[in-house]
């Protein structure tokens, strides 16, 4: 699902969707992908829990879900450049080469979601969180 919100409220949306379509608490019941500021941008990292790490979407859902143990996918973005808003830089739009490297990486992280469906958390661990250089 791709909730109406603003990012920062987004687990209105979820929680909402999850009590909908009675899922669990299960790690394997959700999968939400986010953008990440504090990965580089294309690489991947799927955790099967933990904390929002700052990123007010995933603290949205946290709260609206009361627990966090539901899979993540985290995508790359990158650090904005020095003395830049990074609220104004996760919003602006990618250059046609950072935009390619994305199309990239969301192609890799459809299969990551694709292989926890599959094999679990563990196996898209152990295929996505690599450097880009192992692709899976």
């Amino acid at each position: 699902m791709l909730p109406q919100t603003f990012m920062n409220r987004s687990g209105e949306s979820v929680a909402a969707a999850v009590e909908g379509l009675g899922l669990g608490r299960s790690a394997e019941d959700l999968i939400v992908a986010v953008d990440d500021l504090d990965l580089p941008l294309g690489r991947l990292r799927v955790r099967p829990r933990g904390s929002s790490g700052g990123h007010r979407g995933l603290e949205s859902l946290i709260e609206r879900l009361g627990h966090s143990e539901f899979t993540r996918l985290r995508i790359g973005i990158g650090r904005p450049p020095e003395g830049q808003d990074p609220v104004g830089y996760v919003l602006e739009d990618f250059s046609s080469t950072d935009e390619a490297c994305l199309g990239e990486a969301l192609e890799r992280a459809a299969r990551a979601i694709e292989t926890v469906i599959d094999e679990g958390v563990g196996g898209a661990m152990s295929r996505f969180n690599r450097a880009e250089t192992e692709r899976a």
